[in-house]
C-alpha cells in the first residue's frame, strides 16, 4: 500500500479558483480530497466541479469561517492521516512523503508542518514561547526537526483521530488566531507539534481570495476579536481587558490620523481592529454566529 492511501487532503474554498488548482493538482494521488466551500460568490465551485470531479465537495450556505469548515471536513476523513492545506499553498507529493515519514518517527505529534517559502519574504517558520499568546517569525536557523509551542494553520499534517480527540478548531472563532488557540490545547492535551524545516511548502500569503477592502476589514476585525477571545480563554478577563485597552490606545489615535489624511486603507485597518475590540467587549458574536 502506498503512503498516499493513508492520507486525506482538506482545503477550504472561498472564491479561490485562481490558486486552488496549483494547490491540489500535485496531491491528486491521495486517498481522498475534501473541499469545503464557504458560500463562494465567484465561479470557483463550478471550477472545482470541472477540474476535481473526484473530490468530495461540501457546500456551505453561508461562510462559516476557516476552523468550522476544517472541522466539517475532518469529520469525514477516513484515513489515518489528514493534510490540511490553505488553497494558496503548494506542496509536492515528495514533500508530503517526508511529512508522512516524520510522523512515523514523532509518534506523539498532533501536528507536523513544513517551513513556508513566501514571495518577497523568504523562508518562514512561526513560533512562540510556552507561556505566550503571540507568535512571531523564528529568528534562528533550524538545523533539523524541532518541537514547537505553535504551528501555523497554513499547512498541517495530522493524525486524524488525534486532531478529532483534541476537539479540532474552536468553532467560536471565525478566522485568524484559531491556529494559536488550537496550539494551546494541543500542548494541554500532552501532544507535541513538530516543524520539519527541510520540507518547504510555497505560500502565496493572502492570495486564497482576491483582495478587497471588505476582506481587509474582515481580516483586522477578526484578528482583534480572536486575540481577545484567546487571551480571555487562557489568561482570564483581567488580561483580556488590559489587551483591549492597549488596542484602543494604539489604534484609536492612528485611525483618526488616517481619516484626517484620507488614507483609506490604513484607516480601515485600524478602525476595523477597534470595532472588533468593542464588539468583543460588548459580547458581540463572531460573524458566523450571528
Amino acid at each position: 500500500m502506498s503512503f498516499l492511501d493513508e492520507i486525506t487532503v482538506i482545503t477550504i474554498n472561498y472564491n479561490s479558483e485562481y490558486v486552488i488548482e496549483k494547490c491540489l493538482r500535485p496531491l491528486s494521488g491521495v486517498a481522498e480530497i475534501i473541499i469545503v466551500d464557504n458560500a463562494s460568490s465567484s465561479s470557483s465551485v463550478e471550477f472545482i466541479r470541472k477540474n476535481f470531479s473526484g473530490a468530495t465537495l461540501i457546500l456551505n450556505q453561508k461562510n462559516l469561517g476557516y476552523g468550522c469548515a476544517v472541522n466539517q471536513a475532518f469529520r469525514q476523513s477516513k484515513t489515518k492521516y489528514t493534510l490540511v492545506v490553505s488553497p494558496d499553498t503548494e506542496i509536492t507529493t515528495e514533500e508530503v512523503r517526508s511529512l508522512f515519514d516524520a510522523a512515523q518517527i514523532y509518534d506523539n505529534a498532533a501536528i507536523l508542518a513544513p517551513s513556508l517559502e513566501v514571495p518577497r519574504f523568504g523562508n518562514e517558520i512561526w513560533v512562540m514561547g510556552p507561556d505566550e499568546l503571540g507568535h512571531q517569525r523564528a529568528d534562528f536557523d533550524a538545523s533539523g526537526p524541532f518541537c514547537s509551542w505553535f504551528v501555523a494553520g497554513t499547512i498541517m499534517f495530522c493524525p486524524t483521530k488525534r486532531f478529532l480527540h483534541i476537539g479540532g478548531f474552536d468553532e467560536n472563532m471565525f478566522l485568524y488566531m484559531e491556529d494559536l488557540e488550537l496550539a494551546k490545547r494541543v500542548t494541554q492535551a500532552g501532544y507535541t507539534m513538530i516543524y520539519v524545516p527541510d520540507i518547504k511548502a510555497r505560500h502565496l500569503n493572502g492570495r486564497s481570495t482576491p483582495p478587497s477592502m471588505k476582506l481587509h476589514w474582515r481580516k483586522d476585525w477578526n484578528f482583534a476579536w480572536g486575540d481577545l477571545y484567546v487571551t480571555e480563554k487562557f489568561k482570564g478577563k483581567s488580561a483580556c481587558w488590559k489587551k483591549a485597552w492597549k488596542y484602543l490606545q494604539i489604534k484609536g489615535p492612528k485611525s483618526l490620523l488616517y481619516l484626517l489624511v484620507l488614507n483609506r486603507k490604513r484607516f480601515i485597518r485600524d478602525f476595523a481592529a477597534i470595532h472588533g475590540v468593542i464588539s468583543y467587549l460588548m459580547n458581540r458574536k463572531a460573524p458566523h454566529q450571528r
